[in-house]
């Protein structure tokens, strides 16, 4: 069983795939979707075209690093799950429990072009984001297990879940030669929320009875049937998914761009140009909300449920226990803990702010060396990465990118990035969070390679159409 409990919280923790972009993209201006992260750096072509649906962005963070989860004993790597684990340092260390966040981005139309000093850019995004809060009370379970007397704190338990349509106007102005600035006006259109919090969350064990003291509540924007018992009560298991009774047209209204969840967001951005060598930038990114009216519910938990478990007399082991009969009635027995009432309820989510600050230093028109910090801040925590790059553009249908990672976690991780032209059809690659090391993790006799000191993973990947790059990067001004 530990096993696969271990492999769960390992897939949860390493799981990195989600919607923001590389974070060594920020100085790869000849990738057109560098400017997502800066509006005020204009891409180096008069005019692009992402393909529909290639240009994808995932990423995701954790704040345990997949160190902590192997200790070496006796000349041995052991998981988190092994006997011989000590888990004072990272339960010192976590506070109240884990982070888990992940983000999704999908271009459907993105265009941009230039108009003398100016750029406009243009484009249609689908996004999702997701996170949860794991409290420590889960790794005290696996820890400690849950002898007769214990009383663990899951209040930290969060999770919150939203997609939306994004459709923006861009725009940069180059002031003078030194200073350009930009911004982004999107509208936002919400497809799916939940949000959830609780205030407590106590499970008490004893030899007679487990106690649960719940009280929470969730907000949701999903097509559900609710359906409540004569005293206004929701069970868990009496929810049901109402996609049989939609009209093809409703999925339609509901999942493409509509009215239903209207929301708006702004990036602001601006770039400095110190001498010929070295500038400086700083941005603000995804500072919106939306507001949810369809489908949106919010579920109230508060109950205190006993379970007094089931009783084994010494026959049943001749005749057989029915396992399976036994564990229905613990789910049944936590769903009643979790029994809602349901109110019909506007709320409002945030879409998860950045801030960039850069610099770059130009010794040569074909190489530059950057660096970048990146601050995010998520329904469940803040987190904050630097990256510094070595980027390399010697022709104008290539260039690389090659740096390293570092959180405040003290994760170190490589990043890696490229593009090639091939005539007008450029293709790249970013990649953000790569492991350095990995460790052979043996976990109940079963030996396997792990990744080990990361906790972030970016992936950007797409193809463009380009029209008129040149080279290393122009003076202003100049025309390509």
């Amino acid at each position: 069983m530990k096993r696969y409990i271990t492999s769960l919280l390992i897939a949860l923790l390493a799981m990195n795939a989600t919607a923001q972009t590389s974070l060594s993209l920020y100085h790869l201006e000849v990738v057109p979707q560098s400017s997502m992260l800066n509006p005020a750096k204009a891409p180096r072509c008069n005019v692009f075209v992402g393909m529909p649906g290639t240009n994808i962005s995932l990423h995701g963070e954790t704040n345990i690093k997949m160190s902590e989860m192997f200790q070496k004993v006796n000349g041995q790597w052991k998981s988190l799950t092994d006997n011989d684990f000590d888990y004072s340092d990272i339960n010192r260390r976590i506070k109240k429990g884990t982070r888990i966040n992940t983000q999704m981005n999908i271009g459907l139309i993105n265009v941009g072009w230039r108009q003398a000093e100016n750029y406009w850019t243009v484009n249609w995004n689908v996004r999702a984001s997701a996170g949860i809060s794991v409290p420590k009370a889960v790794l005290t379970m696996l820890d400690k297990g849950l002898p007769d007397g214990s009383r663990l704190d899951f209040s930290y338990l969060r999770a919150n879940m939203i997609s939306y349509h994004e459709l923006s106007v861009g725009y940069t102005r180059a002031i003078d030669e030194q200073l350009s600035v930009g911004g982004r006006l999107k509208y936002l259109s919400g497809v799916f929320a939940a949000k959830s919090k609780f205030s407590k969350f106590d499970v008490t064990t004893s030899r007679k009875q487990w106690t649960f003291d719940v009280d929470g509540e969730a907000d949701l924007s999903f097509p559900l049937k609710m359906n409540p018992d004569p005293n206004g009560v929701i069970a868990i298991d009496s929810i049901e998914w109402k996609w049989d009774e939609m009209s093809t047209l409703e999925i339609v209204g509901r999942t493409l761009i509509g009215l239903h969840n209207p929301g708006a967001a702004i990036d602001l951005g601006a770039e400095y140009k110190i001498d010929e060598n070295f500038k400086v930038s700083a941005s603000v990114t995804d500072l919106g909300f939306i507001v949810w009216h369809k489908d949106a519910n919010k579920l109230r938990a508060k109950n205190k449920y006993a379970y007094d478990g089931f009783e084994v007399e010494f026959n049943d082991f001749f005749d057989g226990i029915n396992l399976s009969e036994r564990f229905s009635d613990i789910v049944d027995s936590v769903e009643n803990a979790f029994s809602s009432h349901i109110t019909k309820e506007i709320f409002a989510t945030g879409v998860h702010p950045n801030i960039y600050l850069g610099g770059e230093y130009t010794p040569f028109k074909f190489m530059s060396v950057g660096a970048v910090s990146r601050t995010t801040f998520w329904g469940n925590g803040v987190t904050q990465n630097f990256n510094f790059s070595l980027n390399m553009k010697p022709y104008s249908f290539v260039s690389v990118m090659n740096g390293f990672n570092v959180d405040i976690k003290g994760c170190i991780t490589a990043d890696f990035g490229f593009s090639i032209n091939m005539g007008p059809l450029q293709y790249y690659l970013m990649l953000d969070g790569i492991p350095l090391a990995y460790r052979h993790i043996t976990i109940e006799g079963d030996r396997t390679s792990m990744p080990y000191n990361c906790c972030d993973l970016s992936v950007n990947t797409g193809f463009n159409i380009i029209i008129g790059t040149k080279g290393p990067k122009p003076n202003f001004n100049s025309k390509y």
